[in-house]
């Protein structure tokens, strides 16, 4: 949704508490004001589908063992932290930040993993690499076009929706917390050495059969 920059006359005590509740909210003077016309006028915006997306996300992935979300009201990134069952128990961060540029893009998933283990460090690149392959090999009757990056500590996924419909924020919380649950209980099993690359390739070919958007 485009924004232009407009001029407004306001009182100085209205502008004080606007920029107090934009600091304490970590936003600011811009877009809280936005947001309160918008829910005021009852306008829908791309931020108000972000933060609705990310509630109903942290409300899903909450009742997990496994994974801990976290996120900053009125902002574009959602946090998931996880540990693995390794010397020291080494944490995973998983990072969604969301796009708004691209009406078709969601965003990207970053997973952060910081560890001394020159040993693991190996373990996890290998995870990401068969990853992708298995992801590019399932999904490529699907249509379904997605970059992938690897960097040291960390492995980076586009998440695109499909395009041509219109989903409620519900929906895009129900794929994505599904997507992230998959990959964290993957990239687990593996590390483990309990699932080879086929077994992930069979889990992933499953986890299609019920999503009811293909991210």
């Amino acid at each position: 949704m485009a924004k232009k920059l407009y001029s407004l006359m306001l009182n100085d005590r209205v502008v004080a508490a606007v920029d107090n509740e934009a600091h304490r909210l970590g936003t600011n003077r811009s877009a809280l004001i936005d947001s309160v016309l918008a829910e005021y006028f009852g306008v829908p915006t791309t931020q108000k589908m972000v933060s609705d997306i990310f509630r109903e996300m942290d409300a899903l992935l909450s009742a997990s063992t496994e994974l801990i979300p976290f996120f900053a009201p009125n902002s574009g990134t959602f946090f998931v932290k996880s540990a693995l069952a390794y010397k020291y128990r080494p944490t995973l961060k998983y990072e969604l930040v969301f796009d708004t540029s691209n009406s078709n893009k969601l965003g990207d998933l970053s997973v952060n993993f910081r560890t001394q283990s020159g040993a693991l460090l190996q373990q996890l690149e290998h995870f990401f690499r068969v990853w992708a392959q298995v992801e590019s090999e399932v999904l490529e009757e699907h249509n379904v076009s997605i970059q992938y990056s690897l960097f040291p500590n960390r492995f980076m996924r586009s998440i695109t929706l499909p395009e041509g419909n219109d989903y409620a924020a519900p929906q895009i919380a129900e794929a994505v917390s599904a997507y992230v649950n998959l990959l964290d209980a993957s990239l687990k099993s593996f590390i483990n050495a309990q699932k080879d690359a086929a077994a992930l390739k069979r889990d992933y070919v499953n986890y299609l059969q019920s999503a009811k958007i293909v991210l």
